[in-house]
Formats: structure tokens, C-alpha cells, sequence
């Protein structure tokens, strides 16, 4: 009873910080120019490389299962039409990555979800590796709708992304920013430093992501 007390404490002291987190968001919301865009795949990804790289080992799931569920909020507090697009085959991505605070919306083919991204209709795309080839001549850093992030935001090692954001809004810089290209000789998606990008040719480049980890 006293230890279940004591959770009970701390569980009111976590629900009073997250009121706070929250109501942040919003005054952040107040201080942005209209057009700014409430996701910042690279901030993300620095807090939870920050976070993951402080703590125990075996609270790595949950923190990133909980700051995700937790940004989303704030990116609902600071607008709440903010919708995810997806096709049937990314659907589990988008839906993870709404974690219940998001709309999602489904598009009938990944040429759709581009359209639909352009005109507006939807804020992000979520998109899975394997469908890029369909759509390589349709995205990049100079056409309307582009590769903003990686995910997993926050990687492990070198492991590949699952998926890819897309967007009209080019992410702001960062250091650990990587180019997201297509090689067309062997129909593969890969990510480049900026260094082996300007020593290879012939390469399509999709976007940007954040590589931290």
C-alpha cells in the first residue's frame, strides 16, 4: 500500500508536468508566424536522442512510444485539423505515428498521397520505404512535395529507415542532416552524407532527413 501510494504521487506529479508541457505548446503556438510549421522532424529527433541516450537501456521503448504520443498532442494543441496521410500498405506507421492524437487519412496509391500533400489536404504524408520507387519523379528538395524525415526519428546505429515523412515545408537545417536519394540503376532508396553525395552522379534526391544515433 505505501509503494502504491507512492506510484499514485508520482503518477499526479507526471499528470501536473504534462498539463505544463502542454500549455507551452500552445503559448509556442501563439508566438509562431502563421505559416510555421508545428512538426519539426529534426527537433524531435535531437530531444529523443537526448532522452534515449540518458537513460536505462530497457526504458528506450517506452520513451519513444511516450514522447511520440506526447508531441503529437502538443502538435494537435497548436493545430488541431493537423492530419497524416498514408496509403493502406504505411497505414500502421501513420497510425503509430499519430499515436491517438492525429487524424489519419488514407490515399488510394502513393501518387495520390503526393497530390493530396501538394494541394494541401493533408499536413504530412507517411510513406514506406518499399513504395518510393513509384513515386521518385514525383518528389524532391526542388519539386513541391519532399522527404522531410526518416523513421524511426531517432535510429539506432545504421539501421535503415521503415518509412519516410513527405511534406511541402523543407525542414530546418541541422548538422546531422543526410540526403535521402534514389538510385535508379538499382531501384534502391539510400541516405547520403553530403560528402558522398557530391562525389556520386546520377542519383534522384528525394529530401532531407535527421541522422542521430
Amino acid at each position: 500500500m505505501r509503494l502504491r501510494a507512492q506510484i499514485d504521487q508520482i503518477d499526479q506529479q507526471i499528470l501536473a508536468l504534462l498539463s505544463d508541457r502542454l500549455k507551452m505548446a500552445e503559448q509556442v503556438a501563439a508566438a509562431k508566424q502563421t505559416q510555421s510549421s508545428v512538426f519539426r522532424p529534426e527537433r524531435e529527433a535531437q530531444l529523443l536522442s537526448r532522452l534515449c541516450n540518458g537513460a536505462d537501456q530497457r526504458l528506450q521503448p517506452v520513451i519513444r512510444a511516450v514522447w511520440r504520443a506526447i508531441i503529437s498532442a502538443a502538435i494537435a494543441r497548436q493545430k488541431a485539423d493537423f492530419t497524416i496521410g498514408s496509403t493502406r500498405v504505411g497505414e500502421n506507421n501513420a497510425t503509430a505515428f499519430a499515436a491517438g492524437q492525429l487524424a489519419v487519412q488514407t490515399a488510394s496509391s502513393p501518387a495520390e498521397l503526393c497530390h493530396q500533400i501538394e494541394a494541401g489536404i493533408l499536413d504530412i504524408g507517411i510513406i514506406v520505404t518499399s513504395e518510393l520507387a513509384d513515386i521518385h519523379n514525383h518528389i524532391g528538395l526542388d519539386k513541391p512535395v519532399k522527404i522531410i524525415a526518416a523513421l524511426p526519428l531517432f535510429r539506432e546505429g545504421k539501421d535503415a529507415p521503415s518509412a519516410f515523412v513527405l511534406a511541402t515545408d523543407r525542414p530546418e537545417a541541422s548538422e546531422c542532416d543526410r540526403y535521402v536519394i534514389y538510385d535508379a540503376s538499382s531501384n534502391e532508396v539510400r541516405i547520403f552524407s553530403e560528402d558522398e553525395l557530391n562525389a556520386s552522379s546520377g542519383l534522384s534526391v528525394l529530401g532531407i532527413c535527421t541522422s542521430i544515433g
